[in-house]
Order: C-alpha cells, then sequence, then structure tokens
C-alpha cells in the first residue's frame, strides 16, 4: 500500500526539478503559499486543527483523514476541504475541494481540473486586466473627491474660524446690550413709580365715587322694598306681610311657614332700620313684587255710543303703573355688577402724560430685551455648528443646514443633515418622520462612512422609524438609493467626496498579485 500512497504523492501532488542531483519541492497543489511550511515531505503531517498526526504520505491520497480536511488540499475527499487557485497574474482564491474534477473551470488558470480532460483556458489576465481597469477607475473617483475633499476641509478651517470670531464678536455685543437693558430697566422703573402713583390714586377717587352711588342707590332699593312689604302702612314689616312672597320659600316645600318667616325677621315684625340690617340682604335676591289685582272691564251695550270695533283705551300712566308693578325690584347684587361694568373716567392729562412716559420707557425697554434674546439664539445656533461632529478634518462641515432630496415613485426621501429624515408622500398626505439624528456608525477604522437617524415615527403594530445612511465616494452630493430592507427601518447610500479615501487616490495604478 505504501508504494501506491507515494505514487499518488508523485503524480498529483508534487512538481520537481532535479538540480545537481537533489529533489526539491517547489509546490504542493492545492495549498495556499503562506501554509507550505505546514506540508514537509520528510515530517509526518499534522492536521492543521491538531486533532490528529498523518504519514505525509496521506496528505492527497483522495481519502479524508483529517476533520477539517486539510490533508486533501488539492483532491475533493474532504466535503469541507478547501483548495487554492494559485491564478497567477491576478489574485489567488480558495474554492470548495468538491469543486475540484468537476469537469468545470472555477480557477482562472484551470489548476482546478488537473486531472480531468476540461480544457480550461486560463482567463486570469483578462481579469487582472478588468480589475486593474476598475480599479483604476475608482482610483481616478477617489483621487478627483480627495481634491474636493480637500476645498470642503479648506473651507471648513475657514468657516469654522470665522463662526468662533463671529461668537467672540457676539458675545461682546451681549455684554454692552445687557448692560444697556440694565439701564433701561431702571428707566422704567423709575417711570412706573409716578405712573402707579397717578392710577392708583385715579383708581381710588373712582372707587370712592362708585361706593357713594352704590350706597345711594341701595338705600333706595331698601326704602322701596319695604313700602313695597309695608301693605297696611304702619312703618313696619310683618310676618303676615312677608308671609304672602313664597319665592323666599328657599326649601321649596310649597310652604311658607310663620316660624320660617319669623327665622328671616328675626322677630314678629321689623321697622325700616332693622330691615336695612337684618332683612334686605337675605331677600333681595329672591324678591318679586306681587302681581297688582285687575279690575274687570264691562262687556260694552247695544246701545253703547262706544263703536264694537274701538279698543278700550288704557292711559299711559296706568301702563307705566302695570309695567312697573311686575317688573321685579333691582337687587343689591345686580346693582353691584352694573357698578362693575361701568366704564371708569379718563384720566386727566397730568396721568396720561405719564403712562405716555412709562409706555416709551417699556418700549424701550422691550426692544433692548429683543436684542438680548436674538444674540443669545445666534449664538446658541452657531455653537451648536461648532460642536457638530462634522469629521476628523471637518469633511463633512459641508452638510450643515442642507437638506438632501431623493424622488422615487411614490415618495420623496427627503434628508437634512444631522437634523431629521422624511418620507414625503406624493399623492398628499403628511410627511413622515423616518428618524432623528442619532450618532456617526460607521466601522471603527472610519466611522465617519455610516450615520443614524433613530426615532421616527412608529409604524402601526411595528417599532419607530429608522434610517441607515451609508456614505461612498462620489464626486457631488447626492443620494443614489433609498431602499426598505426591514420593516420600518430605512439604507440609504450617498454619495459625496467626503467619503472619498486618500491612500486609495494615491494607490499604484500597476497591477500587483494578491494571495489569500
Amino acid at each position: 500500500m505504501f508504494p501506491s500512497y507515494v505514487n499518488l504523492v508523485l503524480v498529483s501532488c508534487l512538481f520537481i526539478s532535479v538540480d545537481s542531483g537533489n529533489v526539491e519541492q517547489i509546490v504542493l497543489r492545492g495549498v495556499q503559499t503562506s501554509l507550505l511550511s505546514m506540508y514537509i515531505p520528510s515530517k509526518p503531517f499534522t492536521c492543521l486543527d491538531g486533532s490528529l498526526t498523518i504519514p505525509y504520505e496521506f496528505v492527497n491520497d483522495d481519502y479524508c483523514d483529517c476533520k477539517d480536511g486539510t490533508d486533501e488540499p488539492g483532491t475533493s475527499a474532504c466535503p469541507n476541504g478547501r483548495f487554492f487557485c494559485e491564478n497567477k497574474g491576478y489574485v489567488g482564491s480558495l474554492i470548495p475541494s468538491h469543486f475540484v474534477g468537476d469537469g468545470v473551470c472555477d480557477c482562472c488558470d484551470g489548476s482546478d481540473e488537473y486531472e480531468t480532460k476540461t480544457v480550461c483556458n486560463n482567463t486570469c489576465f483578462e481579469l487582472a486586466q478588468k480589475t486593474q481597469a476598475e480599479r483604476e477607475a475608482q482610483r481616478v473617483l477617489h483621487e478627483a473627491g480627495v481634491a474636493k475633499k480637500k476645498e470642503i476641509i479648506s473651507k471648513s478651517i475657514a468657516i469654522k474660524s470665522e463662526r468662533q470670531t463671529h461668537i467672540d464678536e457676539l458675545e461682546r455685543d451681549l455684554q454692552s446690550v445687557e448692560n444697556e437693558l440694565k439701564e433701561k430697566e431702571e428707566l422704567k422703573r423709575q417711570a412706573e413709580i409716578p405712573e402707579n402713583q397717578a392710577k392708583e390714586k385715579h383708581q381710588k377717587l373712582w372707587d370712592e365715587q362708585r361706593a357713594v352711588r352704590e350706597t345711594i342707590i341701595r338705600n333706595y332699593q331698601i326704602r322701596d322694598m319695604f313700602a313695597d312689604l309695608d301693605t297696611n302702612g304702619d312703618s313696619l314689616v310683618s310676618i303676615d306681610e312677608l308671609q304672602k312672597h313664597t319665592e323666599l320659600d328657599l326649601d321649596n316645600e310649597n310652604e311658607f311657614t310663620i316660624e320660617e318667616v319669623r327665622t328671616i325677621l328675626g322677630s314678629d315684625s321689623v321697622n325700616l332700620d332693622e330691615f336695612n340690617t337684618t332683612v334686605f340682604d337675605q331677600i333681595s335676591n329672591s324678591y318679586k313684587r306681587l302681581p297688582k289685582p285687575t279690575t274687570p272691564i264691562p262687556e260694552p251695550t247695544l246701545d253703547s255710543t262706544a263703536t264694537p270695533s274701538s279698543p278700550v283705551e288704557t292711559s299711559t300712566d296706568e301702563k307705566n303703573i302695570e309695567n312697573h308693578d311686575e317688573t321685579p325690584i333691582a337687587t343689591s347684587l345686580e346693582h353691584e355688577k352694573h357698578i362693575h361694568d361701568d366704564t371708569p373716567p379718563e384720566f386727566d392729562d397730568e396721568t396720561k402724560q405719564l403712562i405716555a412716559i412709562a409706555d416709551q420707557t417699556r418700549t424701550e425697554f422691550d426692544q433692548v430685551q429683543g436684542r438680548v434674546l436674538d444674540i443669545k439664539r445666534q449664538i446658541e445656533d452657531l455653537k451648536k455648528q461648532v460642536n457638530i461632529d462634522v469629521g476628523i478634518q471637518g469633511e463633512y462641515s459641508a452638510f450643515i443646514d442642507q437638506c438632501f432630496d431623493y424622488e422615487e415613485r411614490e415618495y420623496t426621501y427627503r434628508v437634512c443633515m444631522f437634523k431629521d429624515a422624511k418620507q414625503i408622500p406624493k399623492g398628499g398626505g403628511g410627511d413622515v418622520a423616518i428618524g432623528f439624528w442619532d450618532a456617526w456608525t460607521g466601522p471603527i477604522e472610519n466611522k465617519y462612512l455610516r450615520m443614524k437617524y433613530v426615532n421616527g415615527a412608529t409604524c402601526w403594530n411595528g417599532p419607530a422609524r429608522s434610517l441607515t445612511v451609508t456614505f461612498r465616494c462620489g464626486i457631488e452630493h447626492k443620494i443614489i438609493d433609498v431602499r426598505e430592507p426591514s420593516r420600518c427601518e430605512y439604507a440609504m447610500i450617498f454619495e459625496t467626496p467626503s467619503a472619498c479615501d486618500e491612500k486609495m487616490a494615491a494607490s499604484s495604478s500597476h497591477s500587483t498579485h494578491v494571495e489569500f
């Protein structure tokens, strides 16, 4: 059995050359160059996972001995084996070992079909040329993009310096305007002292006048109500006289008892002074005049001189009396409302002048205060811009306060850098927030290749919308694609010079052989 393994090794595994009588191993088929040192014909072979050591003759004997398949790099014996395509002149590659000898040319140099009659054209040179052309196109793109990127960085440095200078100027202006505001506030305070004194004096006089008027009218109401109740004219209001006014029965039991009336009067009868101090305020809001008894009008006779069509005339005085009798007596509360609704008299000329002076100081104070708030807002906005992370060199500074749109069939997608992103329906309806600026989330080697927008509008029975923006090199700032790979999670591809790579731009255009 041993000679057969040797023959297999000699036939399928090794290329050899004879030099001065010495046999030299040149290459072992299917093994990466970096691993050749693990395959020494004069020593037993240890599986690369360390699980087993076998005679070297077992390597590439078309029988899988190692669990990791490393003893059969040049055959299809191991299902998990890997065959290395050297692909000289192009890029070395690994293919599954079961592709070896299957009649299909998988390696561009055809080395995977060394044991078959399949004729494989060596396409490595053409692939190398194509790859080199693609790399050169990328290099040219990055070179042009880096040139624009440098312009952005240069402008960023200047703009950042200008913003900081502007902030310093505004802070100096703010200090000056705040001092001015303090002066205006003091002038306003001084002007408002005599103004308030004059207004208080005016109000006090007006309150006194209203109090006098209210007292007069209240006294009139008391006398009028007392006279209306004193039906027998004895200058007293008795239980019998008040008991007729059942509207004063507040317990609504349909009976206004003597005891209830006595509780209101405080005795069997009261005079005017007692009515004023004890009774009036209790009944004034509910009291109503009793209707006057009416005298029936006789039917006209046939021999009457009045014609049937002539109406019976009522004198104006009678109408007024009837109307007066049916009108409830005005109460003190009604009068109080009337008094408070009265328009106070105009201020005197001296008070008007004091008000005008105070108004002017208030206007000047408000104007200066508005300037203070405006300067503070400007400073806050500029500091926010200065503090935005726009890349290590400021390469993304051109995005500040900029929005970009992408049109597709149903929607317009709009991203405002470092702010928010929206989905705008073309068929009408409100905008949908798909995220608000959160952070840079690119790979460790360059986090500035991806940004994240989160906490957008919540999907129906789903999560909050979010957007991931991936940047790649381009000559212009533009969105080239927007998709929704997962529900409510949007992905945007954005081309920009800011993402172009200096190393790629400076890379050599000559072809180099790369081996895995």
